[in-house]
């Protein structure tokens, strides 16, 4: 299961790896985080509901993949699952409350979360496969 959710993860990261070349998060290099797919969850959160803003109602390929990280991660009910789902909510409110306007500004949030993103995806590689 883990390793499945590696590669769901990894592709996300190659997805937005474009993104993430224009603003990276600068973290201590000791940070860890110590939940990243909670982390995560909350990215994919935040990322969906900017596509949701600016791309309307009908993009939900964040929303998609989210289900397919529950799926790999979380398959069944439980505490660890409800986590994930709600830090993906928590994601979306957090930038609900923000409203950026889509456009440039939409953009640097957006690129700023691609970083982000693709850190945490870097913390799960190098966790699960060295």
């Amino acid at each position: 299961m883990v390793i499945r959710t590696l590669i769901l993860v990894l592709g996300l990261c190659a997805a937005l790896a474009p993104l993430a070349d224009a603003q990276t998060i600068r973290r201590p290099p000791s940070y860890v985080d110590p939940y990243p797919v909670e982390s995560l969850a909350r990215v994919m959160g935040e990322m969906h509901y900017l596509d949701f803003a600016c791309k309307g109602r009908d993009s939900q390929d964040w929303r998609e993949a989210m289900l397919e990280l529950l799926e790999h991660e979380a398959p069944t009910r439980g505490s660890y699952r409800q986590r994930l789902v709600d830090r993906f909510n928590e994601g979306f409110r957090i930038q609900e409350r923000r409203t950026p306007r889509c456009g440039a500004e939409e953009e640097m949030v957006r690129q700023a979360l691609a970083a982000e993103g693709e850190t945490l995806s870097e913390q799960l590689r190098r966790t699960y496969l060295n």
